[in-house]
């Protein structure tokens, strides 16, 4: 069983999302024109892919998870949205599927082997193109955010650091220049149980990963949470972001991942 089969039902609703006005402004940052190609490494459920849908021409996802797949395929259909999906890896994209103007990549850079990955951009990019790292998080403004992470961190085997410092520093050493990100503030209602369930769609913290230790961590969650949401539901700030690199005309060679924080 993959690691993310478990969370893959409540992948979509639960996890921080992605605005409909964080699309509209990196498709503003972007100049697109609605003719464009866009391939969405490690996909999940179709989240960024089927929310960028409306500004390109085409779209297609890859992912690994034959879960999430699934329900990028159901999502998609729900939208009326043509989105073919390529099972596997995203460093194993081959020439078949042809160019393409935008690569976006959320949750999953960590998850790909770096040199790898890096010579699968050079294969998908079209001259001009652009790869778009994004990301959704709470915000650090959400009062019970602190005693959240304490808990996560509590029940996690870590690695977020690693992975925080791997996004930051991909690039660096290649002809891959960061030249523009986007930011939006997002304010929605949430609960204190869509809280809890969105933990376990955290790879450090999935039912796949506690496995026993899943009621415990939960009834932890809701313990911490009870102080700022009571019976009712409450407001949650989101961080949408989105970091565009342009491929310079000549590659400077591949480095290593810096360790510097």
């Amino acid at each position: 069983m993959g690691r993310f089969e478990t969370t893959a039902a409540t992948y979509a609703a639960r996890r921080e999302p992605y605005p409909p006005e964080f699309f509209a402004a990196a498709a503003k940052a972007l100049d697109l024109k609605g003719t464009e190609a866009l391939i969405d490494l490690g996909t999940g459920p179709g989240l960024l892919a089927l929310g960028f849908a409306p500004y390109v021409a085409r779209v297609v996802g890859v992912d690994p998870e034959p879960a999430m797949l699934a329900q990028a395929e159901r999502a998609a259909a729900e939208a009326g949205i043509a989105f073919p999906l390529v099972p596997g890896r995203a460093e194993d994209v081959g020439p078949d599927l042809g160019r393409f103007d935008l690569i976006t990549i959320g949750r999953a850079l960590h998850w790909m082997d770096r040199e790898a990955a890096l010579a699968a951009f050079e294969r998908m990019l079209a001259p001009g193109g652009r790869v778009l790292i994004c990301g959704a998080k709470s915000s650090g403004l959400n009062p019970w955010r602190t005693d959240l992470e304490r808990v996560y961190r509590g029940a996690s085997s870590g690695g977020e650091a690693a992975h925080r410092r791997l996004h930051e520093h991909f690039f660096d050493g290649t002809r891959f220049a960061r030249v523009a990100d986007v930011e939006v503030e997002h304010r929605h209602r949430i609960s204190a149980e869509a809280l809890v369930e969105r933990a376990l769609t955290r790879s450090t913290t999935s039912r796949a990963v506690l496995g026993e230790r899943v009621e415990a961590f939960k009834a932890e969650l809701r313990a911490a949470l009870a102080p700022y949401f009571g019976e009712g539901d409450g407001e949650e700030i989101i961080e949408a972001k989105a970091r565009i690199f342009v491929a310079a005309a000549q590659p400077r060679g591949v480095g290593q991942v810096s360790e510097s924080r």
